[in-house]
């Protein structure tokens, strides 16, 4: 067995693991109402019960789950109202995250960019979900990280985590994987005109594009009786 990891700074043990659960949830490896249960948490991310369960806490703060009083935790879910909710204040925090990014980014982060967007592109063609979600993150990640404000970030990222719990795909075709693709070269030529506003009008569109509900599980999994 792959030995548990190794012993560091409490909270810089919860926050790592709570983003590899996060990432998870996002992955939809655990999909909106399902319940998670923490042996198997422990085995998934060889971490220890204690750990584990101050992650699924730190989860719950942020509301990418939520726990249910002596039963357990699952990952959220929202109404399509909050849904809506959540993308009117993503389209506020990340316009003016890009605008201030368009200010300060420079030619090594632009090169950075392009080389994500170059592997967007192929993993359109050829990867997997899993890749084309990852590197979709790295690239809004990246760009965001110009804009020199580490909360706007952070808040951002968990609103972003947080709309996960709804019943909706953004990729719900090929051909919106394929307008993903183009609004991030599109930015790309925003960035490097310095059009701050082009860029966020970009933005604002790139994260308001055609969602559609996900079809649901056929039945939800019972809640698991919280282990000792």
């Amino acid at each position: 067995m792959t030995p548990k990891r190794k012993r560091r700074n409490t909270s810089t043990r919860r926050a790592d693991l709570a983003n590899e659960i996060a990432e998870a949830i996002r992955l939809r490896l655990f999909r909106p109402g399902e319940w998670l249960r923490q042996i198997d948490l422990e085995e998934r991310f060889q971490a220890t019960r204690f750990d584990v369960r101050r992650a699924l806490d730190e989860l719950a703060v942020r509301k990418t789950i939520e726990h249910v009083p002596n039963r357990g935790y699952r990952v959220a879910e929202i109404d399509l109202k909050t849904y809506g909710e959540i993308l009117a204040i993503r389209v506020m925090l990340e316009t003016a995250a890009a605008e201030s990014a368009a200010a300060r980014i420079d030619g090594a982060g632009i090169a950075r960019l392009d080389a994500l967007a170059a592997q967007f592109s192929a993993a359109v063609l050829t990867g997997s979900r899993t890749e084309q979600s990852e590197i979709n993150r790295a690239f809004h990640q990246l760009m965001y990280s110009f804009c020199g404000n580490a909360v706007l970030q952070e808040t951002i990222w968990a609103l972003r985590d947080r709309g996960r719990g709804s019943q909706i795909t953004v990729w719900s075709s090929h051909e919106a994987l394929l307008a993903s693709d183009r609004e991030h070269h599109a930015m790309m030529a925003a960035l490097r005109a310095g059009d701050a506003a082009g860029l966020a009008a970009l933005v604002a569109r790139h994260v308001t594009k055609g969602a559609v509900p996900a079809a649901r599980p056929a039945e939800p999994a019972a809640a698991p009786k919280l282990s000792a």
